[in-house]
């Protein structure tokens, strides 16, 4: 039985292919998560989607450079993810809190340590902390290279039981997912570098990561004890199937003998 996580949820799992927030999905990962807290565990909700949800409510001149438009729809979306994850929760009687991180706030003592005890008081049997990162303050240096990178952060930060990861895909796979024959590959060794040779790392359409950085963040995050679990955000009750002790997609660990 865990007893805290990280749980990392991918733009592709939380929008739908226009890239609109898909609410019915992210009400029913909602449902999960309170089905979680309810059997006592405590957790931290890292969710992508800001840029998503803004670029749903408002529209930013082309001519706007690039990192601006990000900053500008992040500001916007942030309010609306929120504010739908507030009333969603709240159906749970749950609460959620904001946490909007940098990478600085991981590189420097202070800064890491003021979120750790951020974390501390907010991991409350009503609370979840929703976490994204600061787009808004961002710049190239200060960026993670995707919420993944953030999550295997936070869970390190935390010395949670198991990082959750949750994309549009079910896991790591021994050719292309969508390929005839290919097979999922349910256990992976963190120091099994071999397995990057199966990924064929194509980022999907809103996501700025892939399956590659998915399996680096993994590796590096269970090498520090913590395993790591990729599975499909849209595959129902995935993430209840974490209270059976079964888990649908592909566990990354220190050892697969464990």
């Amino acid at each position: 039985m865990y007893r805290n996580l990280v749980i990392k949820v991918g733009t592709n799992v939380l929008t739908r292919p226009d890239g609109r927030l898909d609410v019915t999905n992210i009400s029913h990962l909602v449902d999960q998560i309170a089905a979680l807290k309810a059997a006592g565990i405590s957790l931290v909700l890292v969710s992508s989607g800001a840029v998503g949800a803004g670029r749903e409510i408002f529209t930013v001149d082309e001519q706007t450079e690039e990192v601006a438009s990000r900053q500008v729809l992040s500001a916007i979306g942030q309010v609306r993810l929120m504010e739908l994850y507030r009333q969603l929760f709240a159906g749970h009687n749950l609460l959620c809190a904001q946490v909007l991180a940098t990478k600085g706030d991981f590189r420097d003592d202070l800064h890491a340590d003021n979120m750790l005890n951020c974390f501390r008081a907010l991991l409350h049997d009503q609370i979840v902390p929703v976490v994204n990162e600061n787009d808004v303050v961002a710049v190239t240096e200060l960026m993670f290279t995707d919420n993944d990178e953030l999550a295997g952060l936070a869970a390190r930060m935390l010395q949670v039981d198991a990082l959750v990861i949750l994309s549009s895909v079910d896991g790591l796979f021994d050719g292309p997912p969508d390929a005839p024959g290919s097979q999922l590959i349910p256990l992976v060794n963190a120091a099994d570098e071999s397995v990057l040779d199966f990924i064929q790392d194509e980022k999907t359409s809103f996501g700025r990561g892939g399956m590659a950085t998915k399996i680096r963040i993994a590796s590096r995050t269970a090498q520090n004890g913590i395993p790591v679990m990729l599975g499909n955000g849209r595959t129902p009750h995935v993430l209840l199937s974490l209270l059976e002790g079964k888990w649908p997609g592909t566990v990354v660990r220190e050892s697969p003998g464990l």
